[in-house]
């Protein structure tokens, strides 16, 4: 029996945030709000859109996550970029705060955005970065339960010490972690008991992530949704995908992964 929902992304249709809010409520129990720039008016839902998605929450029950802008470079070494970064994630949490979302999702990158290479060549001056970043929401009232960092495109026992310091969940993505060649087991065993989020989602064959499951190893999603329901787990599986068709096939796919394992109990 699960304890987690199923959700999936703001924009699996080419329409706005309500309406592909409309249009999943009811199918999916979870909507990651994406939230990628937050430069212009224009890049945030506006008071309408909100209380349009607070309706059809209030009539679906289904909750909401939030993925805060993609440029925001959080541990950056430049400072007034790093500031800026700051600046853009309280953004999105103001303009989303009226929907009460359970979580925020934050990247941390190595340099300023992904694919940045190698380790940082100071990883105490890297994290002492981040934390600031940290504190700086924190003071905005930001709660720290909410703000998941996910994992990206570097191994996330790097940052360990800050989530430990602040007590931070993780947005655990296990897309990434395929796409990277990383140790699904052993990552899932360490960050499962602080992760709030999972995001899920497989690799192309012309290496674009985000795409449908059936790009993803069935025997390790036999094994993650095994994992996640004896773990108890009960935060979120996000079907983090961009189109429809990819979310169509994935949900059908983890709808028929769960049945098999009912029938095989």
């Amino acid at each position: 029996m699960r304890g987690f929902r199923i959700g999936t992304t703001s924009f699996i249709y080419r329409a706005g945030w309500h309406e592909n809010v409309a249009r999943l409520a009811g199918r999916v129990e979870d909507i990651e709000l994406l939230c990628f720039e937050a430069d212009q008016p224009s890049d945030l839902p506006g008071t309408a859109e909100l209380s349009a998605i607070a309706a059809r929450r209030a009539e679906h029950g289904f909750t909401l996550s939030v993925h805060t802008p993609l440029s925001a470079s959080l541990a950056s070494s430049d400072e007034a970029r790093r500031r800026d970064g700051v600046a853009s994630v309280l953004r999105v949490i103001e303009a989303t705060r009226s929907l009460a979302p359970e979580a925020y999702v934050l990247h941390v990158y190595l340099g300023d955005g992904e694919g940045d290479p190698g380790r940082p060549s100071d990883l105490p001056a890297w994290r002492a970065r981040a934390a600031l970043s940290i504190e700086e929401l924190l003071l905005r009232g930001v709660p720290a339960s909410s703000l998941c960092i996910e994992s990206i495109d570097y191994d996330l026992t790097w940052l360990e010490p800050l989530l430990v310091d602040f007590e931070l969940p993780v947005a655990l993505d296990i897309g990434h972690l395929h796409r990277d060649g990383r140790a699904l087991r052993e990552f899932v065993d360490r960050f499962l008991p602080r992760t709030r989020i999972v995001q899920w989602h497989g690799t192309d064959p012309g290496d674009r992530d985000h795409r449908s499951l059936a790009h993803y190893p069935t025997q390790d999603a036999r094994w993650l949704l095994r994992t996640l329901c004896e773990r108890k787990y009960t935060g979120v599986l996000t079907l983090e995908v961009f189109r429809e068709d990819d979310f169509e096939e994935s949900l059908a796919l983890v709808h028929g992964l769960l049945h098999e394992q009912e029938v095989s109990a």
